[in-house]
């Protein structure tokens, strides 16, 4: 196959938008396929680094790219579509028909997290934590809420002209083949990690001994509400009060040290370590000495960072959210607690780092298992099954 991928995002195994593409084209790449990517950095060459202030800049990219980056994609295709048997293309980023991109092959809305749900979870996040009124906010709402509108209006259209919808998991399947009425357009295929992946993490595990003595439960992601920020520091002083000598690692945050411990009291900021960003590669020996995973989100695409965690052998403690329930679900004893229970979820991150170095052993072993389920080779494999089988209908 000759593949395209369309993301509207910057082409960085970083971010979990473009990761998914850029590892599945790589395993489509050992299985004998081309695949080529158009991106924000191909669709924007002409860019240069912004002179505003981090929060202004980032608005200012969130709203040129979500006016144009559509239409620029759109005239690429248009002119280069021809070379290529599928486009692949983030949902929103090619919102036309296949007539109007001169495109007569496989074309594929792809959703790393679906847009009507998320923001769903935006409108329930301003009812549970209300914020004081601030005329920044006023002023980036208004800003921004064209775009959302816009967003919620071209999934509908991608959805509508492509010939498949792949999501990452199954309450996604459901809701778009079932709620949303698309039925057999829409295919679920998870994500997953390399061989190599696999491997670097079961090298770097230390004892089930050593990782018990350390007692260290670690969140990776973004530090927002909807990845858990809001609960996590009920569930600090609720841990502590249970195992007075768990200590928490936040990897990845986005944010500096200061700005995530603000948001917690004086009195357990010692026992917190913050590392704003890592390259992927260290993640691994960043893991190796820690206890279990905890990951309080309330909604994903897929959640690469459960995986991870999993893959280090770790015990994950999470809500049953959509994304890491694709995973946790597959485990033999049961890790997740109902969304939003920071109660439940900390008195079960305190079971786990109070376990017995045998049950650990046991538990940590069944992580390992239910990670290897979710290997890239296996996944691509599949997804290229399902995209050649798609492709000949459409020719025959």
């Amino acid at each position: 196959m000759r593949v395209l991928m369309v993301i509207h995002t910057r082409w960085n195994r970083e971010l979990g938008g473009p990761r998914a593409q850029i590892e599945l084209g790589e395993e489509l790449r050992r299985l004998g396929d081309t695949v080529e990517k158009l991106s924000y950095e191909d669709v924007f060459p002409e860019e240069r680094p912004s002179r505003l202030p981090a929060p202004l800049s980032t608005l200012a990219g969130y709203v040129r790219s979500n006016r144009s980056f559509a239409a620029r994609a759109r005239a690429w295709v248009r002119t280069h579509g021809g070379r290529f048997d599928v486009i692949d293309a983030n949902q929103t980023d090619l919102p036309f028909p296949k007539r109007d991109l001169g495109f007569s092959g496989l074309l594929v809305a792809r959703s790393v997290g679906l847009i009507p749900a998320y923001e769903e979870f935006e409108r329930m996040a301003a009812r549970r934590w209300p914020e004081p009124f601030s005329a920044r906010r006023a002023v980036h709402r208004a800003l921004t809420w064209p775009g959302h509108h816009r967003r919620l209006r071209d999934v509908e259209r991608s959805f509508r002209h492509a010939d498949l919808i792949n999501v990452s998991n199954s309450d996604e399947l459901e809701n778009v083949a079932g709620a949303m009425g698309w039925g057999p357009k829409a295919v679920m295929f998870p994500f997953g990690l390399s061989d190599a992946d696999h491997r670097a993490f079961r090298e770097e595990r230390l004892p089930a001994a050593e990782r018990l003595a350390a007692c260290t439960a670690a969140f990776i992601g973004t530090w927002n509400a909807r990845k858990g920020a809001r609960d996590w520091p009920l569930i600090v002083e609720r841990v502590r009060q249970r195992v007075p000598g768990a200590r928490f690692l936040f990897l990845g945050t986005g944010i500096g040290r200061e700005q995530v411990l603000r948001d917690f009291p004086a009195e357990t900021r010692g026992a917190l370590e913050v590392v704003p960003s890592y390259d992927n590669a260290r993640l691994p020996g960043l893991l190796a000495r820690v206890t279990a995973g905890a990951f309080p989100g309330y909604l994903e695409g897929f959640g690469f960072t459960v995986l991870e965690k999993l893959a280090a052998g770790l015990p994950v403690v999470a809500y049953d959210a959509p994304g890491p329930r694709e995973m946790l679900r597959h485990q033999a004893i049961r890790t997740t607690v109902p969304v939003g229970d920071t109660e439940a979820f900390a008195a079960r991150l305190a079971e786990v780092l109070t376990l017995t170095p045998e049950r650990y052993g046991e538990i940590s072993a069944d992580s390992s298992r239910v990670a290897a389920l979710f290997s890239w080779p296996e996944i691509a494999r599949r997804t290229r099954e399902t995209y050649l089988d798609r492709l000949e209908r459409l020719r025959s």
